[in-house]
């Protein structure tokens, strides 16, 4: 069962200093937004999709999206800056995984959202 919702209204019944209070603070928002603006790319969602269960080489990322690497570098870059994936470099190769289990977490309720309907 959901929660219900509190009602704030300007003419009437308002609890903005409550939902202000509730509100994050500024710097998780912009961090918010670069997460959600990174994995809204479809081919950086293709990524974080199969790196919930995969760590893969910048190559075998290529591969997959069948694109260059060069392309692909690009685009884990800004999943890097995103902080939604990492990194490790094993002599020339660099393997990508998932950051965090909490983006695991984020991807895997998305996953099922979307596989409810």
């Amino acid at each position: 069962m959901s929660e219900e919702l509190i009602r704030s209204c300007c003419e009437k019944g308002s609890v903005l200093c409550e939902v202000l209070n509730y509100l994050p603070k500024e710097e998780e928002v912009n961090e918010l937004a670069m997460l959600l603006q990174a994995l809204s790319d479809p081919t950086r969602l293709k990524i974080v999709l199969a790196l919930q269960k995969y760590e893969m080489c910048v190559g075998e990322i290529a591969n997959m999206l069948n694109v260059s690497p060069s392309n692909t570098s690009h685009q884990l870059k800004i999943l890097r800056l995103a902080k939604i994936v990492t990194y490790k470099k094993e002599a020339q190769m660099y393997f990508y995984r998932l950051a965090s289990p909490k983006i695991k977490a984020l991807i895997s309720d998305l996953v099922r959202i979307d596989s409810v309907k």
